[in-house]
């Protein structure tokens, strides 16, 4: 009953509502320009929105709502409910506001560079007064690459349109994909990079490869959306693949971060990031891995997860510090089954690695009936250290370091999601790596000499 009687009591308010032509009735905005970040063209923007405010003891009509290239620049509206290039009859009773919503899809142009789009939305009052909202944005052509399998040797580079990933990029059994210095490679939600045969990722110092989302515009003003999880899908290494290296090479803001999946070839991950990912970061499942330099980081799942094989890790940090959910995996877990499927652990090292977290506990062993042929060399751990079956000169971070779990790093916003993971002046993990191990990665993964005194993990201090 109460449903039934609403229309008429709101039409009851309307119609005793008065509307002025006067001169001087003009609206108010609470947004005189809507600005967007750059976007992908053809690629639909978040969506802004501002409130059109009536200061008025009376109403204002609104003859005409309509954007001034008449719905050629690509940009979309939808004022109090109504969507199209144009509305009419809109009504703004007195102290009052209405709410305008707006979004773009940059269209096609020739141009290898960023193209500014321009666009108004253009209120026209019955007393006749025209008034605007400016609209800016930014297209960016790119190369989409719909459900592409590679068959053959390919390179791509940083040179020409950027690529656009959807449907998942498939490098084909007898392929090798060759990522060059400082390319960027992007991908729609939800596809992935499938390899089925080889990829090489020759990042620098200077120019590292990256991995990423295709939204390059923020959710907020404050908030990328490239920092967020879940903006595509991982890497993903099959049975099949012929061997995988990486270097310099920035994976982040995925599903997961890189599966490896009982492969044929040998897996070098060095110099690299791993971070902010939905599921596991680094997967290994009966795999043979090299994994040297590089920070593994912020993962749903585990940030490391190992189930059978052979691995080293050197110089790595693992830091499970996940900010969306407080039921997260661990930094690192080492098993010897999978379900209940035994995938016997044949060797794994750590060296020189710092690995911690927001759990009381962050290394996660499963040896089951089997011999669990794993080691800890002169590491920096959030866990027991002191069984020597499985550590060596290791030390256990505490409560009563200086330093503890996120305190050892540069920077924690969580807030806007940045991380910087390089050490603190203080931190836990400083000087705590052995030179001997050092000797292997004499440089950090930035470059920095490392010396006689090497810090635990990828980084080494610097003032």
């Amino acid at each position: 009953m109460v449903a039934l009687l609403c229309p008429a009591l709101l039409s009851s308010c309307n119609d005793e509502e008065t509307f002025t032509t006067a001169g001087d009735a003009v609206l108010a905005f609470s947004q005189d320009t809507i600005q967007f970040d750059t976007v992908f063209t053809g690629l639909i923007s978040t969506t802004k929105r501002f409130q059109v405010y009536n200061r008025h003891d009376k109403g204002v009509h609104i003859a005409h709502v309509e954007l001034e290239s008449k719905g050629t620049s690509g940009f979309m509206m939808n004022v109090d409910g109504q969507n199209g290039t144009s509305v009419s009859d809109v009504q703004v009773l007195h102290k009052d506001s209405i709410c305008v919503f707006v979004k773009v899809i940059p269209p096609v142009n020739t141009s290898t560079e960023p193209t500014k789009i321009n666009d108004a939305i253009v209120f026209t009052l019955e007393n006749g007064k025209q008034q605007k909202v400016i609209l800016e944005a930014s297209g960016q052509n790119m190369i989409a690459m719909k459900g592409e399998v590679l068959k053959d040797n390919q390179t791509f580079t940083n040179e020409g349109l950027p690529r656009v990933v959807y449907d998942s990029l498939v490098v084909g059994k007898d392929a090798t994909l060759t990522l060059a210095a400082g390319t960027t490679l992007y991908f729609h939600n939800g596809a992935s990079l499938i390899v089925h045969g080889k990829l090489a990722i020759e990042g620098t110092q200077e120019n590292p490869v990256t991995l990423r989302g295709d939204r390059i515009d923020k959710m907020f003003p404050y908030l990328p959306y490239d920092r967020l999880e879940n903006q595509w899908g991982g890497i993903q290494l099959t049975a099949s693949c012929q061997g995988c290296t990486l270097n310099h090479a920035d994976i982040h803001s995925g599903n997961y971060g890189i599966r490896c999946d009982s492969i044929e070839g040998n897996v070098s991950i060095t110099n690299s990031i791993i971070h902010n990912v939905a599921g596991y970061g680094l997967y290994l499942k009966d795999s043979k891995a090299l994994i040297a330099n590089t920070q593994i980081s912020n993962s749903k799942y585990d940030c490391v997860s190992i189930y059978g094989g052979t691995a080293d890790f050197i110089h790595c940090t693992i830091a499970q510090f996940y900010p969306w959910k407080a039921d997260r995996g661990h930094a690192l877990s080492v098993s010897n089954y999978f379900g209940k499927d035994e995938h016997q652990i044949e060797s794994v090292n750590f060296y020189n690695c710092f690995i911690t977290g927001y759990a009381n506990d962050e290394v996660f062993g499963n040896p089951g009936n089997l011999a669990l042929n794993l080691h800890f060399y002169n590491c920096v751990l959030l866990t027991d250290v002191r069984d020597e079956t499985y550590f060596s000169q290791c030390t256990e971070e505490s409560k009563d370091s200086a330093t503890y779990k996120e305190t050892n790093f540069k920077t924690f916003d969580t807030d806007a999601y940045i991380y910087d993971f390089r050490l603190d002046t203080l931190s836990v993990a400083r000087g705590k790596g052995s030179e001997t191990y050092a000797t292997l990665y004499p440089t950090d993964m930035n470059g920095i000499e490392r010396g006689t005194k090497p810090d635990a993990g990828c980084y080494q201090f610097k003032e």
